[in-house]
Order: C-alpha cells, then structure tokens, then sequence
C-alpha cells in the first residue's frame, strides 16, 4: 500500500470512530462533544497585585492544590493565572477581552461598570476579603516611628505611597484626606509604589506615609520603626476591598466552568483553614511567597489576618458602602447599585442576604 493510501485509510478510520462516538452520545441522548469528553475550559485569571494571604486565589490554584485538593481542576477547566501589579492593570486585561475572570477593588469595578468598559458586563461571583472587620486585621497607612505626622491634617505636603492609582487602599486615602480637609491633587503627593517595596521606601524617605497591606504589613512591623496612622476603616468602616468578577459573556458561555472553579475555590479555601491541615497550608503558602514559615504562623488564617467569608459570599453592603463613599466624595459621576452584580447562583453554597 502506498503511503498516500496508508493516509487516507487513517483518515477513513478516524471518520468511522469519530461517527461511533457521535452515535453513542445520541444514543445516551447527550450531545456528540459530551461523550467525546471535552477538553478544560480553560479560565484567564488576572489577580488584583498581591498573592498568598493577600489574595487566596494565588496558593488555592498551586500545583499541589490542583493535584491533591482539587476536584475539577483539569477536567471542567484550568487556569491561566495573571499576575498584576494591581486592579486597575486587572481591569485593562478584562476590558481588552485578555482575561476572563479577576480580582478587583470595588473602585475599578465601579468605575468600569459606570464606564461600561466591559461588554455587556461584569458579575460578582465570590468573596476575597473584608477589611477592618472588629477583631480583624485592617489595611493600614504607616508613618516613620519618628515622624512629625501623628494626624491625617499633617500629610499635607508630604509623600503618600500606594500600590496603584485607583486601587482600593488608594480611594481609601483619598477618601479619608477629604474628611480631614486635604485635596488629594493639591495638598498631598501621592505615587506609585509597588506593595512589597512600600516599607523600603517608608524607611528610605522616599515617601513620608505609605500603606501596608498583608503580607507586607506582618513582615515591616515586625522589624519596628513604624507607627500606624489610619487604616482603611477610618475610610469605610468595614467593606470589601477587592473580590472576584467574571465577564458575563464569559459565564453564558461557559457557567459550568465558571462554577467548577468557583466549588474548587471554597473547596480549597476551607482545606487552608482546616487546623488538620494548617502545617501543610503554612509550607506551601511560604514556598509560593518567600516568607519565613514562622513569620506566617504567625498571623495567617487567624484574627491578625483579614477576614475571610468560608462559602466565599459576598456581602452586597460591604461593597456598596465604599462605592457610596465615591459617590459623596465626587470620585464617581452617580451611584451603582451593587446588588443588581451580584451572582451568588455560581457558588457551591448558599449565601444570605
């Protein structure tokens, strides 16, 4: 036989297997690319700028995770994660259709939904977590210990450092220097500095003030020489800074995987807190992060960490408090009404009001 025949005969054969298939799915009522099994949806994840505690998404999605915990990793999806600088750089990636699903601020998503940047959409689908909730930890703007600034009213002048502009911790402070009086354009200097160098450049005098999130925080005070001077509760009162969204093209098309994913995220978030599991969560959130497995022990899944909701549900109120705070303050055009995002159907659990 030749090999053009040898090709063709191939081909004929794999016709033949492929209509086998087709007709047991039909036969089993399911469509053809049913029973042909499918490859994994695989979900475009753009993070908010912080990993490890910062953002849960970053170590639940570890190779170990997928292979040990997870259960439809690899066969409803898989995960291309993105690692940003922080939500606005998100925000770009969702708006440009280079990414499918995200963290952002309750900033940027408000500013994008009243933009309407994203064609037809967005949809809150899952917590991350909630700032200066009582007993919690809360993300906080730092001075030198022996600095002159010991009130808000003092920044005047002065260097504010944050992650990015317009990100949650940088409407936080914008926010709370227009309840002491200051004009965040005029009165103060803010810039950009990314989270795990804030500390270096408070101590530097790059800047006078700058915020430290977790991680970072933990590890900056821990070597002293810093002094709390307002945190984003001064600002809010207890919200939710950044959560998760996905596009609402995205979820049509694609739901089943947006709800494997979104059952592998609780799965995963309560294996972290599990005290059965906590020597394993500990050793591969410190070999992910860089930390000294200590340090994390230290804080991390306790009440010196942020709080975190175990069914991943998001609390409309805890969003629509800061989006308001915009709305009086002049940061955004007219109200949004957070509600009207939000899609609990997707997780695995029951959420309530």
């Amino acid at each position: 036989m030749s090999g053009n025949n040898s090709g063709i005969m191939r081909s004929r054969r794999a016709l033949l297997r492929a209509g086998a298939t087709a007709v047991a799915g039909a036969t089993l009522g399911l469509p053809a690319w049913v029973a042909a099994q499918a490859a994994p949806v695989k979900i475009r994840y753009a993070t908010g700028g912080g990993i490890g505690p910062n953002e849960m998404e970053t170590v639940i999605f570890l190779d170990w995770m997928q292979k040990n915990v997870l259960r439809q990793y690899g066969k409803a999806y898989v995960v291309d994660m993105t690692y940003t600088r922080g939500t606005p750089e998100a925000a770009t990636l969702l708006a440009a259709g280079q990414a499918n699903m995200a963290t952002l601020s309750f900033s940027v998503f408000a500013t994008l939904m009243l933009k309407g940047a994203v064609p037809n959409g967005l949809s809150i689908v899952a917590d991350n977590y909630q700032d200066a909730k009582p007993g919690y930890a809360a993300n906080t703007f730092f001075v030198l210990d022996g600095s002159p600034i010991h009130k808000v009213e003092d920044l005047r002048g002065k260097r504010i450092g944050v992650n990015a502009y317009g990100s949650a911790v940088d409407l936080g402070l914008r926010v709370r220097l227009k309840k002491s009086g200051l004009d965040a354009r005029k009165d103060v200097e803010i810039v950009e500095v990314a989270f795990p160098n804030i500390g270096a450049a408070l101590r530097e005098k790059r800047v006078d003030c700058g915020v430290l999130v977790i991680p970072f925080m933990v590890n900056e005070t821990a070597k002293g020489g810093l002094r709390a001077l307002f945190n984003g509760g001064d600002a809010f009162g207890s919200y939710a800074p950044i959560f998760q969204v996905a596009t609402r093209d995205f979820i049509k098309s694609n739901r089943a995987a947006v709800s494997a994913f979104l059952a592998d995220y609780v799965r995963g978030l309560q294996w972290f807190y599990d005290p059965a599991n906590r020597k394993q969560a500990i050793a591969l959130t410190a070999a992910f992060t860089k930390s000294p497995p200590e340090l994390l022990d230290s804080y991390f899944m306790t009440s010196k960490d942020y709080y975190r909701d175990r069914n991943a549900c998001v609390n409309a109120d805890l969003i629509q408090r800061p989006v308001d705070a915009m709305v009086e303050q002049g940061l955004i055009p007219k109200p949004l009404k957070i509600a009207d995002y939000l899609d609990p159907s997707l997780l695995p659990g029951t959420c309530g009001s």
